[in-house]
Parts: structure tokens; C-alpha cells; sequence
């Protein structure tokens, strides 16, 4: 009786052990089964396009300011005043914006190597990749804060919660792992976005960006009229279209007829005025916005990801589409971030 009662206990025992198993695993499908590994590959794809886009975008900026700091130069070393404190306050303002143009191009790359390793980590990576790519990245969103003197959001240490993260069934596993990189990866996209996106750098991109291309177009004005440009290019310009070129001594066919040839030096030089000035700045701030814009929908399809829900990709394609189409208006197409690896 004792040996049969033992029996039936230990069978009783048994199926208690595996019906606590199958509760476990049903908990785990439960809890993560929402996570799709597809659209977290699609997702770490058009994450890294749109971080690319971006850095594209800033190596166009950063030279943008660099030739209007020249006309900047030139004007103050024109006119003796280079020992003015307004000139040299315009350089340590310029010297700001090419430190935080370079720390901000760092924390796009260091994301762009994030997004690879997270589209890794949908492919069964470990782990480990995604982890010292979160902590670059963060690494790199603090000095950019430093940078800007802006405090930023406190991101917690990624050492060891993707690797650790352990359970019964392999695709479950891999969708919890997927799920916690996502979390990590938006609360750094979403702590960027809010430095990039204070009135500090808009004013450094933007309002900065002004007063060089005024300069700009005061140096270009007084070259102009000091008659060191030869205007047979843009002259040749117009006459394309009918195949007609300027004359080679056109410079001084303008000179020697002081009336018609002042007025004549008067309007071409207003069409180069107005082409430095109509499409930079415009692009430039564009391109500023889109980026803001690109990092806020990243955040919002990750969080769609981790909820289990579909993606909807078109506004970060569209995003991708414009950053493209600035950069080709600026004529400044840049190679990827990855043909430097």
C-alpha cells in the first residue's frame, strides 16, 4: 500500500512539474510571441538608411559653413578688422558649430553601427555586438551633450541585458533579446532627438548659417566690383540654349562702354547674388527639420515593434527620399558611412 501510494504520488508530483512547465512556456509565447523578427530586420535596415541620409546631410552643412567663413575672412582682412572682438567672437562661434557638427556626425555613426548590429541580433546574434554598440552609442550621445551644454536623459548600462536574457524555446528567446535592444536603442534615439533639437543647435545650424551668408554675399559683392571676375561663364550660360558663347575678351568689350556695361555688370552680378542665396539656406534648415523629424518616427516605429505591432515604414522612406533628394540639390552627394570600414 505505502509503495503504491508513493507511486501515484510521484506521478501526481510529475504532472504538477510538467504542467508548471507548460504554464512557463505558454507565459513566454505569451509575452513575446507579438515581437516580429521580420519587421525588426526591415526595421534596423531603414533605421541605418535614415542614419546615413542624415550624415550625408551634416558633411553638406559642415561645408556649407566653411566656405561662408571664408567670405568672413576675407572681408574682415579686407577691411583691417581683424582685432575687432565682434570678429573674434564670430570665430569662437564658428568654432562651436564645427565641434558640435562633429560630435553630432559621431553619434550618427555610432548609431549606424548600432543599427547593423541590431539587424544582426534578428539574425541570432548574441548579444554582444548590440551591447558595445548601445554603450558607443551612448558614449557618444553624452559627449554630444557635453558639447551643446545640455543635460541629457540618464540611459542606463546595456552590459549584459540582451546577453543574459535566457529561456526554453530559441525563438523566444531571440524575440526577447530583439525586444530589449529596441527599447534601449529608442531611449537613445528619443535622447538624441531632444539634444539635436534644442534651440542651441537650431540657432548654431540655422540662425549662424544666416549671418555667414550675408557676410558671403557682401565678400562677393566687393570682388565683383573690384573687377577680378571674368563673367564670360555666366554669360556663356545664357546664350546655351540658342549655341551661343561669349566673346574672350567680353571683360573688356563691358569696360569700354561705361554706360550699358555698368548696367550690364549690375545685373549679372545681381543673378550671382541671388544664386548664393536662394537654395542653401532653404535646404540646409530643410534638411535640419527632416532629421529631427526622421529620429521622432524611428521612436515611434520601435515602439510599434516592441507592442507587437505592424510597422508603417512610409514616413521614414519618405524622410530617407527628401534627405536624399537635399543632397543632390546641394550637388554634395557623399559616399556611405560604411565605405570608410
Amino acid at each position: 500500500m505505502k509503495r503504491t501510494s508513493s507511486t501515484i504520488a510521484e506521478k501526481i508530483w510529475r504532472k504538477i512539474i510538467m504542467l508548471t512547465i507548460l504554464l512557463f512556456v505558454v507565459f513566454m509565447v505569451s509575452a513575446c510571441s507579438g515581437i516580429n523578427i521580420d519587421a525588426a530586420k526591415t526595421l534596423g535596415k531603414t533605421g541605418r538608411t535614415v542614419v546615413v541620409q542624415a550624415q550625408q546631410n551634416i558633411m553638406v552643412s559642415d561645408k556649407e559653413y566653411s566656405c561662408a567663413m571664408d567670405s568672413e575672412y576675407f572681408m574682415h582682412g579686407y577691411g583691417g578688422t581683424t582685432q575687432l572682438p565682434q570678429y573674434l567672437q564670430i570665430l569662437d562661434s564658428y568654432n562651436d558649430v564645427q565641434q558640435e557638427l562633429a560630435k553630432r556626425s559621431v553619434v550618427f555613426e555610432k548609431l549606424a553601427d548600432l543599427y547593423d548590429a541590431f539587424g544582426g541580433l534578428a539574425g541570432l546574434d548574441t548579444g554582444t555586438e548590440t551591447e558595445k554598440a548601445l554603450g558607443d552609442l551612448g558614449g557618444a550621445i553624452t559627449s554630444y551633450a557635453k558639447q551643446i551644454n545640455k543635460p541629457t536623459a540618464l540611459l542606463s548600462d546595456a552590459t549584459g541585458v540582451i546577453s543574459k536574457i535566457g529561456g526554453i524555446i530559441m525563438t523566444e528567446i531571440q524575440k526577447n533579446k530583439i525586444k530589449e535592444a529596441s527599447i534601449q536603442i529608442r531611449q537613445r534615439v528619443d535622447a538624441f532627438e531632444q539634444l539635436l533639437g534644442s534651440p542651441t543647435v537650431r540657432n548654431q545650424t540655422i540662425g549662424f548659417r544666416n549671418l555667414l551668408a550675408a557676410d558671403r554675399n557682401s565678400a562677393f559683392t566687393t570682388l565683383w566690383d573690384s573687377g577680378v571676375y571674368d563673367p564670360k561663364s555666366l554669360l556663356d550660360n545664357f546664350g546655351m540654349d540658342a549655341g551661343l558663347v561669349s566673346k574672350n575678351n567680353v571683360s573688356d568689350l563691358i569696360k569700354s562702354t561705361p554706360d550699358s556695361g555698368k548696367a550690364l555688370n549690375n545685373g549679372l552680378k545681381e543673378v550671382i547674388v541671388k544664386r548664393l542665396s536662394r537654395n542653401d539656406l532653404v535646404l540646409i534648415e530643410k534638411s535640419y527639420d527632416t532629421s529631427l523629424t526622421a529620429l521622432k518616427n524611428l521612436v515611434v516605429e520601435h515602439k510599434k515593434l516592441e507592442q507587437g505591432e505592424p510597422l508603417d515604414l512610409a514616413r521614414l522612406q519618405a524622410n530617407i527620399a527628401e534627405l536624399q533628394g537635399i543632397v543632390v540639390l546641394l550637388g554634395k552627394v557623399k559616399n556611405d558611412i560604411s565605405a570608410n570600414k
